[in-house]
This record gives structure tokens, sequence and C-alpha cells, in this order.
């Protein structure tokens, strides 16, 4: 399996569908298990005790059914994890294999964007396993803003958002960045700008061919439709809300901004230090 990871409203929802048009890729919707899962392995040492829970906390999430639960029944989940390995990576693998198989792709991948929040408590207790491929998608912290703050998602991001995009950000790619067979970068601002050669290089990244049927909304799942947080996810792909924080925040936000995040926007070529 491989993964997406990227903070809210950076464009991992337009990469995960467009991979999931492949004919050999399957992303499900995101998943709300795999961090809480790293959180069991490492408080709870009982191997019957934490197969339980895992079993339980899988199918009984609240987005099973319009994730993983699209491709596989909870007694699969069950049966799976009953009969490999007791590691998370084991898991993992185990059960994206046969979501994968299900949608009779050759691989599938997750994309959670709150995931990246708790990378740590993934490496710590070896959900991101050698074998799992990375793919990290970063946006311009000051358009992040923009966009997240129409998202009525709570009244106070403006005061630790951009905190959280550096740190979460930066941790990812210091931990993989050097490893190109492991992990590869995507800026956002470049993905809209030219879809197609950064989605040829994520196919050769994951060992696939680049289809043209991945530039077609047409071939997205249509599970976003009339969701008004991604109401421009089935138009042609464009760059056209790149800068948009030009016009739409004032300096002194800007500044803000900039004070919280210089580390990370420096880092992936946002602002020169």
């Amino acid at each position: 399996m491989f993964f997406i990871f990227g903070m809210p409203r950076s464009g991992t929802t337009l990469l995960a569908q467009c991979l999931s048009a492949h004919s050999e890729i399957v992303v499900p919707y995101e998943t709300d298990f795999i961090v809480p899962m790293a959180f069991i392995f490492d408080r709870i040492k009982d191997e019957h005790v934490g197969r339980d829970l895992i079993c339980k906390l899988i199918v009984n999430s609240a987005g099973f059914n319009a994730s993983i639960g699209e491709y596989i029944e909870g007694q699969t989940v069950h049966e799976i994890i009953y009969s490999c390995d007791y590691h998370p990576a084991a898991i993992l693998n185990s059960l994206y294999e046969k979501i994968a198989r299900a949608a009779k792709a050759k691989l599938a991948g997750d994309k959670s964007p709150n995931d990246l929040h708790y990378l740590r408590m993934l490496v710590k207790t070896g959900g991101l396993s050698p074998d799992k491929k990375v793919i990290h998608m970063v946006r311009d912290i000051r358009d992040v803003m923009v966009s997240v703050n129409k998202t009525g998602w709570g009244s106070d991001l403006d005061l630790y958002f951009p905190r959280f995009w550096c740190n979460s950000n930066l941790y990812l790619n210091s931990i993989y960045g050097k490893d190109r067979s492991r992990y590869t970068l995507i800026r956002y601002e470049d993905f809209v700008s030219d879809p197609e050669n950064e989605l040829d290089k994520v196919c050769r990244f994951l060992g696939v061919e680049f289809q043209q049927e991945m530039l077609s909304s047409e071939n997205y799942h249509k599970r976003y439709k009339g969701v008004v947080a991604h109401s421009n996810l089935y138009n042609p792909i464009s760059n056209s809300s790149v800068g948009r924080f030009i016009n739409s925040i004032d300096q002194d936000l800007e500044k803000s901004y900039i004070t919280q995040a210089r580390e990370a926007l420096i880092a992936f070529g946002y602002i020169s230090d």
C-alpha cells in the first residue's frame, strides 16, 4: 500500500481522485482508524485484547461504510485481523491488498489528512514500514488558510493552524525526504499548473504507467458530488486558486502566517530566507 499525506485543503483529495481514476490504483474515501489503531498498539500489549479492540475500532468507526467498507465487509476485516501478524504494518498491508483485489486494482492507497498530525505515533509503532511509499503534498499555508477559513471548522484557526502545517510537513519531510525510493514530494502549485507531468511523476514512483483518464473528472468517484468543500473537484484542474491569498487577506494576517510557518515556507520554496 501507499500513503498520501498532506494537511487539509492541500489538494490531497484531488490527487487521490486522479490516482483512483487509474485502472490499477484505488484510494478509498478517507479513513479514520489508522491513527487510533497505532495508539492501541502503543498502549495495549496484550495481543488478544489488541486484536479485539482493532476489529471493533475499524468496523464501528464513523467512516467505515463510506471508506474501506465500500470494498470489504466487516467479517473480512475480522478474518484479516486474526490471521495476519499482530503488527500495524502487517494489518495495513493485508487490509489494503484485499481492497485492491476487491477493486480489481494493483495498488491501494490511503488518504486521510488528519493522519499527518499524528505521524509520530505511526512512526513509533511501525505503521510506516519500509515497504510503504509516501506521497507528500504541500500547499502554501497562506492559500491553505484562505481555503480552510471558508470551511467554518473553527474561529481560532489563524492562531494555531499555520504552526501545525509547519511542524507536520517538516517532520514528514525530514524523516523520508532523502529516500527517493519511498518518498516523493508534490507541491499543489506545481500539480495544478502541470497535472499531467506531476501525475506521471507519481505514477513512475508507484511503478505504474500514466493514464490519460486520470485527468478527467468524469472518472472520479461521485461521493463528493454536492459537497461544498469540494465544489471545484469536478471542474477541469486549474491553478486559479494559486496565490489567492494576495487579494484575500491583509498584510498583518499574512505576516502572522509567515511568522508561524517561516521554516517550512522556506524549506518548500514559498518564500526566501
